[in-house]
This record gives structure tokens, C-alpha cells and sequence, in this order.
């Protein structure tokens, strides 16, 4: 999901043009497969709520801290044993630095809005 991958070989030898169309036809599938995705995994939900009693929670905070703290443990591992994961990791980490930032700055907390309109998103029946 959210991947085409090419022969690179074939890809390599392909016009500039050809590369840019396909390219551009593998952003445009995997941004038209996010938005699917993102409706069928909704309804999915409500489906699983309403026919199932199925009762979503986030996971509690110090849960997630927690796991954390053991990832950042299983990353040290593998960055002293592999450079490349090391190389991988480092420019994961410096691209969600700063796009991050943008968005814990810039995006409003969308449950406000929902509490506001709907209540608890527990209760809320779609």
C-alpha cells in the first residue's frame, strides 16, 4: 500500500518524460488510495461499533511514552550495528523534526472542533 515499485534498470532507461509520468501517476495513486483509505477505514469502524459493540480507545499516554522509551532503545541498537539503518533513521528523524514542528504549530487540535460539534467521539453514533 502507498508503494510502486519499478525495475530500475527499466526505469533508468526510460525518457526524462516517461519518468516524470510515472512519477507523477504514483503520487496521484497514492494520494487518491489515502483518501479511500481513509473513508473505508471509517466506515469500517463505525461498522465494527454499531454491528459489534466494538469499543475504540486511544491508547493512554504513559502507555505510548513507554513505547517510546523501548524503541528509542531498540534504535540505538540497530544504528551501532548498521550504518545504512543508522543513515535511514537520522534522516526519518530530521524530516519529522521539521515537519512536526509545522504541524503541532500550525494544526489546531481537530478534537476540539469535534467535541464541540458532535461530543465524545466515544459516544458519537455516525
Amino acid at each position: 500500500m502507498f508503494e510502486i515499485t519499478f525495475n530500475k534498470k527499466k526505469f533508468d532507461s526510460l525518457s526524462k518524460q516517461h519518468q516524470n509520468i510515472l512519477r507523477i501517476a504514483a503520487e496521484a495513486a497514492n494520494t487518491d488510495n489515502y483518501w479511500y483509505a481513509l473513508k473505508r477505514y471509517s466506515d469500517d469502524l463505525n461498522k465494527l461499533v454499531a454491528e459489534s459493540g466494538v469499543k475504540p480507545f486511544a491508547t493512554p499516554k504513559d502507555i505510548l511514552a513507554e513505547q517510546m522509551k523501548s524503541w528509542d532503545k531498540v534504535i540505538a541498537d540497530f544504528s551501532s550495528k548498521d550504518p545504512l539503518f543508522k543513515k535511514i533513521v537520522d534522516s526519518q528523524k530530521a524530516y519529522a523534526k521539521s515537519v512536526m514542528k509545522y504541524l503541532l504549530l500550525n494544526q489546531p487540535d481537530y478534537s476540539i472542533a469535534f467535541r464541540n460539534t458532535f461530543g465524545d467521539p466515544a459516544n458519537v453514533k455516525v
